[in-house]
């Protein structure tokens, strides 16, 4: 395989888990805040690819040549462990008519744990796969959402749930997995723009954005004034199906991460990442209920934002 064919996988693995944060928590900040988070993670991850392609080492291996690097690293791999716990809480969300079953969003956490297992690639493969899929059926939605959208709902939102705002920082941890190959990545980025802020607006026109800030899943709500040519009406379960894809993508990736930074910090640790993500990942599941958002979002700016960011560009100004 290519490195250009690994950077498109590698990218559109990256695009397939911000579909998460893309369709379940941005929509609640409004379509504008929408366009200015998801765009304004665009432009820090564009800045990130320069910033990698002039380090031939992966970010783990030249952050733990030193032993302040090794810390950064596992402050970033203790994040992503509470990470696999929420994100697998949020999957159980995807399904609102359900009963809330731990099982929903831990069995999605297993089987990106076994993907993991078979490698990066393996991960990446199944994120190019899965972005068809997803794409395909998001626009479908909010292509046939156009005509149900009211105009007077689609005022700016002016005061936002900013501590939802570094979600859009999610697909900075493809990073850690490039071997070098970076690509082209400028439709990919623009392509993650245009649904983070789609999404808002088809939520938006169709519940109202009074309905959107109260509502946990908005975009599952607007499927359901959804129809196809007037034949297919029932959409709901297709959303949370996609979700719950996109979400088993954003799972392979942290757990693929962990692994890359475990290798580290600690040789010869295949064994201890697999422990550890299913074991404290997992366990996160019930401690990521007790924390406020506040944690998450500060959280989220610092260790998939500003961490990452310094790492790369120490790596960008060191000379080997």
């Amino acid at each position: 395989m290519t490195q250009s064919n690994d950077a498109r996988r590698l990218y559109a693995l990256g695009f397939s888990a911000f579909t998460l944060p893309a369709i379940f928590l941005l929509p609640r900040l409004g379509w504008l805040w929408a366009l200015l988070a998801s765009a304004g993670g665009a432009a820090v991850l564009a800045v990130m690819i320069r910033l990698r392609r002039k380090n031939p080492l992966t970010p783990a291996a030249f952050a733990a040549k030193t032993a302040a690097g090794k810390a950064v690293l596992c402050g970033i791999l203790l994040w992503n462990l509470l990470q696999l716990g929420e994100i697998s809480r949020l999957l159980c969300m995807a399904y609102p008519t359900a009963d809330f079953s731990p099982l929903i969003g831990l069995l999605p956490l297993l089987l990106a744990l076994y993907a993991a297992r078979k490698g990066p690639r393996v991960i990446a493969r199944a994120g190019a796969i899965v972005f068809f899929f997803l794409v395909a059926l998001y626009l479908l939605l909010m292509g046939f959402s156009l005509p149900t959208m009211h105009a007077d709902w689609l005022k700016p939102v002016w005061k936002p749930q900013l501590l939802l705002l570094p979600a859009a920082l999610t697909p900075v941890s493809v990073l850690f997995l490039s071997r070098g190959q970076t690509g082209k990545p400028a439709l990919w980025l623009l392509g993650g723009v245009l649904l983070a802020t789609l999404a808002a607006l088809s939520c938006a026109g169709n519940v109202s954005p009074q309905v959107v800030s109260r509502e946990v899943f908005p975009f599952y709500t607007a499927a359901k004034s959804v129809s196809i040519l007037g034949a297919m009406e029932r959409l709901e379960p297709f959303v949370s199906a996609a979700l719950t894809a996109g979400g088993f993508c954003l799972l392979g990736l942290l757990c693929c991460v962990n692994t890359e930074i475990l290798s580290e910090v600690l040789p010869n640790s295949e064994k201890l990442s697999a422990f550890a993500n299913i074991v404290l990942g997992g366990g996160s599941f019930w401690l990521s209920a007790l924390l406020p958002l506040w944690v998450f979002g500060l959280g989220t700016a610092i260790f998939w934002g500003i961490l990452p960011f310094l790492i790369l560009l120490l790596g960008a100004v060191k000379k080997y």
